[in-house]
């Protein structure tokens, strides 16, 4: 009488008796049903529809697990997670294409601060420009309040004068307001740059032969 007793398969006991008959097919599948009785079969069972699947060869030995199929919720969980996963995937991506085109476009420090004062001197010219604009306003103004005094006995004044008066003044705050914000991305521009330098350091001290090299 053959003694072999039972076969321990991942926690799951198998009769020799009740494996013998399946083992001549070369392979069986085994599995818990809902109700957590063992089924065992010479091929995938219907009972095993949404159970973990064990397929074992003639020697009784695992050869692989088919995993019981994911519900609804672990569906949508999983979903999330892949969604997740690319979006990270395309944002290291496109990290590191900026990396790469950093490093492209600059190959020293000296390159990034000659970028810098080119666009802040357009900030700068900006600057200069509104100066000048407010400078024009301002005599404008000027001129229209000399001219007012003229009418000051006066209970208004000429439709044209008042107009040169509010022209000037809105030309005024106008071009104060274009200075202000000129004025702000000379700030930002440093910032940006200042921002670019630290992570070219970064970049170029993690690749110690491209630092060599530079």
């Amino acid at each position: 009488m053959n003694r072999i007793a039972l076969t321990l398969v991942r926690g799951v006991f198998f009769s020799t008796a009740g494996l013998l008959p399946l083992l001549a097919h070369g392979q069986i599948y085994t599995c818990k049903d809902a109700a957590g009785r063992t089924i065992t079969g010479d091929h995938p069972m219907p009972e095993c529809a949404n159970s973990k699947v064990l397929e074992l060869s003639k020697a009784g030995v695992v050869k692989r697990e088919i995993p019981a199929p994911l519900t609804a919720e672990q569906k949508r969980q999983q979903q999330a997670l892949d969604d997740k996963r690319r979006v990270e995937l395309a944002a290291e991506e496109q990290r590191r294409q900026q990396d790469r085109a950093l490093l492209s476009r600059y190959r020293s420090e000296a390159d990034i601060e000659a970028s810098r004062r080119y666009y802040l001197s357009l900030s700068q010219d900006l600057i200069k420009r509104d100066q000048v604009a407010i400078d024009d306003a301002q005599n404008q103004l000027k001129t229209a309040n000399t001219e007012a005094e003229f009418y000051k006995h006066r209970k208004t004044l000429p439709m044209s004068l008042r107009n040169k008066i509010d022209d000037a003044n809105r030309d005024i705050a106008y071009n104060q307001k274009n200075m202000a914000d000129h004025q702000a991305e000379l700030t930002h521009i440093n910032g940006k740059f200042d921002e670019t330098r630290k992570h070219y350091r970064e970049l170029v001290g993690a690749m110690p032969e491209a630092q060599a090299s530079r």
